[in-house]
Formats: structure tokens, sequence, C-alpha cells
């Protein structure tokens, strides 16, 4: 089931690094915990950003993206069709960038779009996401935003407002509403109005990602690299992890190294087998309680580190929610009014067929995706979904038969109702 979700973000964006202060240390020899538990720990809390330093890597080798410029996708969304583009949003235009603050402050500055959803997702180091602003988190208004680091002297030219940052460099994912063609010239207006309008010049390096690496005992390296300090609420942890060499330098011997490699694998294993308990019910997979900021998720950081696992960059589940089914043939979703997903007032939700691995291909009916404003309900506020090879009456969506992933994503739900949220099962046609 792997990366059920690299969803809303290779589709368009950027990603991180950065360098570490190291403090010299003999090998260890004694300590409360062994190192292969030492490494276990610091492998669940790494894996998060280790994901997050790929999808960067990938972003500058091969996207040609560059720190603190923005890169908007302006394509009408149904031109993602036939694309390889992993669960292509059909109703949003997105783009983003990766901001560096190493060199100081950066300034962003958004337009007001008070006519249409518009979300701006703001992601660190650690996977948190740390900020919003957008038609929930602002209102839709306009404004400048200025990124900094505790220390870092802010501008008093720009009247902006300050936002604090984990760590000096974070990603930011924006997602614009868009109902049809007509609407295109209109936002990629409202795209290219979305401005870094004050950075600074010098920017650090960033490490390239190996894999190898990053699963061997030199993963330390990168976070060392990753990390400029170490987080004032998990200092004791850091502590502890030092003796495999997290913001510190260890020389291990062989056997020892072998015992942070067995902390590792084990680490790994469970990541991939805690991803299996984001199946939530009828099939359905969701990620809806392991993204959030720092706060939200507590310290659990195994739920962080299923999240990347799942795909990065997931929303916090009061800005959106992901559903997504594997399975096969043609059939019905029959929801209930009780059975819709639960929104706040300015909620609304859509409902996609993708192939097996997750990507749209052309059809001859053009027939993709289904939001709520074509939704057809019943008098009761009941709805039926025909998923089907032929053209069907009501709410239909056509698949070829065989394999499919079905994802439902529900925008601005209700915080309190949507963790416990089950969709409706898929039954086939007899």
């Amino acid at each position: 089931m792997k990366k059920i979700f690299n969803i809303i973000p290779i589709l368009t964006l950027l990603i991180m690094v950065s360098c570490g202060q190291n403090k010299k240390q003999e090998t260890p020899t004694k300590q409360s915990e062994s190192l292969k538990e030492l490494a276990y720990d610091a492998f669940v809390y790494a894996y998060p950003m280790l994901e997050q330093l790929k999808a960067m890597d990938q972003m500058f080798k091969y996207m040609g993206s560059k720190p603190n410029v923005l890169d908007m996708n302006s394509k009408y969304p149904m031109e993602n069709i036939n694309q390889p583009i992993v669960a292509t949003n059909l109703t949003s235009m997105t783009g983003g960038g990766f901001i560096d603050i190493s060199g100081g402050p950066v300034t962003l500055e958004i337009p007001e779009i008070k006519d249409r959803y518009v979300v701006y997702q703001f992601i660190d180091v650690f996977t948190h996401n740390f900020f919003y602003l957008g038609t929930r988190a602002n209102n839709g208004d306009a404004g400048r935003f200025t990124f900094y680091n505790e220390g870092q002297e802010l501008p008093t030219h720009l009247n902006s407002k300050p936002v604090l940052v984990e760590g000096d460099h974070f990603v930011l994912v924006c997602r614009i509403d868009i109902k049809d063609r007509s609407e295109l010239e209109h936002v990629v207006a409202l795209q290219n109005a979305i401005k870094i309008i004050d950075a600074p010049k010098e920017l650090r390096t960033y490490p390239n990602y190996d894999k190898e690496k990053a699963y061997s005992p030199s993963f330390v390296e990168y976070v060392n690299s990753l990390l400029t300090e170490v987080p004032s609420s998990e200092k004791e942890l850091f502590k502890k992890w030092e003796a495999i060499g997290v913001m510190a330098d260890v020389n291990l011997n062989e056997a020892q190294l072998k015992e942070v490699q067995a902390g590792i694998d084990s680490a790994y294993a469970a990541i991939t087998n805690e991803s299996k308990n984001l199946e939530i019910g009828n099939g359905y997979f969701s990620a809806t309680e392991v993204f959030g900021t720092r706060e939200f998720l507590n310290g659990n950081y195994m739920a962080r580190a299923a999240g990347a696992f799942f795909g990065l960059y997931g929303n916090s589940k009061e800005e959106a929610n992901y559903f997504m089914l594997n399975t096969e043939g043609e059939g019905k979703i029959s929801f209930s009014k009780e059975e819709l997903p639960p929104l706040t007032n300015i909620g609304f939700w859509s409902i996609t067929i993708h192939d097996e691995n997750i990507m749209v291909k052309k059809n001859e009916y053009d027939s993709y995706v289904l939001t709520t404003d074509k939704m057809q309900f019943e008098e009761d506020g009941s709805l039926v979904l025909s998923i089907s090879s032929q053209p069907e009456e009501g709410n239909w969506l056509y698949t070829p038969g065989g394999k499919m992933v079905i994802l439902i994503r529900a925008y601005q739900a209700d915080p309190d109702k949507i963790g416990s949220y089950i969709p409706p099962a898929f039954v086939q046609n007899k």
C-alpha cells in the first residue's frame, strides 16, 4: 500500500535542508537504553524528515525548483489526465515553493480571494503543518506574512504579520479551486499575485538524498544537516540520541553499527506495519489523525512517521481529509444523509476514480470527478453513486472495470466528527 498518498505534493513542489552544530563525544560504552532501542526511536522520529528530503531532492534535480522561488502550475487540472501524477487533484490549481530562512526572514504576499476556496499550507522540517492561510484560516483576506526564526531581525518597512518557524526552512503548498476552463485566466492571475517580496540573498547548501545512506546508521548525518538546533521540548530525547551520533560526533565500532542498523530495520518495519492501522473500515484508508501541528501530534512520532509513509503533505483535519479505497469491478456507493462526510458550513467534498496506480486515465466520456455542486441528492438528503463502464442516470463515474482506487476528498470538515467518519462501502454489482 506504499505511497497511498503521494497525493497533494509532488504534484508541484519543493523541500528542504541545512547544517547542524556537532559536538565531540567519545564512543558510548554505557547507557540506560541499548543502541538498538535508541536507533529505533531516533529513526521513527527522523523518517518523515528523510522522506521530505527525498522529495526536495527530486524537486531540485528533476523539476528545477529553487529556494524562495514560487512554482505555480498554470495548467488547467484536466490537462493532468494521462500524466504520471499520483492522485492528481482535478478541482484545484496547485503550486508552492521551498522557503529558506537560514539567511534571514522571508516575506510572502497573498491576494484577496473571496470567490472560491483557497488554502496555503505551510509544512516545517519536521513535517508539521505549522501554519495555514486561506478561506478557512484567514477568510481569504490579502496580506503580507514574514516568516522568521527566533533571534532574527524582522523588517519594519513591509507592514507584515510575523510568523515564527521551527527550523530554518519549510514548504508551502497552495491550492486554488477552479470550476471549469472558463476560469483559467482568472485563477492564473490569482496564482501570479502570490509573491515572495523579500528574501535573503545568501542561502545554505542542501544535501543530496541517498536511499542507502538514509536507511543506514549514517541517517543521523541527514538529521544533523537538517536541524540547526534542538527543539526545546525535545532536548532530553536528543541528549539520549547523541550516543548514536545525533547532533554529536561519535565513533561506533562494527558491532555497535550492527546494533544501530538492527534498530533502524526494526523501526522501518514498525512504521510500515503502523500504516496498516490507517485502515478505518469498509476497506477505506485515511490519515485524518496523523497530520497536524506539533501540539496536535503531541509526541506521537510513530503517527507522524505513518503519515509520511502514507504520503507527504497531508492536511490537518480542519482543512482537508482524504479517504481512499482499493477495490475492483463495477458497483454503487449509497450514502444516507447521516453517512455523508461531516462538514462545516463552508465545507464541500468530491469523489474521484483512479486506476490501481492512483493515476487518472482519459476516457471517452470525460467522467473523472464529482463535486458537491454537481451531485444530485434525494429528497431525504441521501445520495447514490454509480461506478461503471457505461453511463448511468444521476451520479455516475466511469470505470473500465478491473482494479481501481476510489478517492474521497472532504474539505473544511467538522473537526469533531471527521476523525471517526467512515464512508459507506462500495457494493459490487452482482
